[in-house]
């Protein structure tokens, strides 16, 4: 059930400091603790119920508070792991050549790019040549960016198998 504004706003006043205080001491970062907090009182404002059945309000509320923190540390170092691992990735291909090669190697890659599927095709080129973040990229396109990631990845194996039967000849 949701609360009343006065029981929101009591709750507020009487619980967002400590809560603050705890959620950065798990953190770290204010950042996250602000995260923390808001989705806390997101909580709250949906449904109240069940702080009725606590023993101390408190108690309970900073119980939730801890869970949520841990749950957006582990998110966030998820997700940096995730554009760490792959930010290294970025082939050579897409490095400059000199002024002999580049109208055939430009060839080369946009026959290779235009034979992906269009997700990977967008992740591939939000990535490298507009410098995005797979988090920005799932953000922007509101997907989780472990799936940003993985269109990533598989759009660089078809780029290296298409580029690869690009420079062998056929006989």
């Amino acid at each position: 059930m949701p609360p009343t504004e006065a029981e929101l706003i009591r709750l507020h006043a009487a619980h967002a400091e400590p809560a603050y205080q705890f959620a950065w001491s798990i953190t770290r970062d204010e950042s996250l603790a602000q995260d923390t907090v808001q989705e806390l009182f997101l909580k709250l404002a949906r449904d109240v119920s069940f702080l009725a059945r606590a023993r101390s309000e408190r108690a309970l509320l900073l119980t939730i508070t801890r869970n949520i923190a841990l749950d957006l540390l582990r998110r966030r170092q998820s997700r940096d792991s995730i554009d760490g691992r792959w930010a290294e990735e970025v082939p050579d291909w897409f490095e400059p050549v000199s002024d002999d090669e580049a109208g055939e190697h430009q060839q080369r890659i946009a026959a290779a790019l235009a034979s992906l599927p269009e997700d990977q095709r967008s992740a591939i080129h939000l990535h490298v040549w507009e410098g995005l973040s797979f988090r920005e990229i799932g953000d922007m396109e509101q997907l989780p960016t472990q799936t940003i990631a993985s269109r990533y990845r598989y759009g660089l194996a078809k780029l290296r198998a298409a580029l690869k039967q690009q420079a062998t000849p056929t006989p």
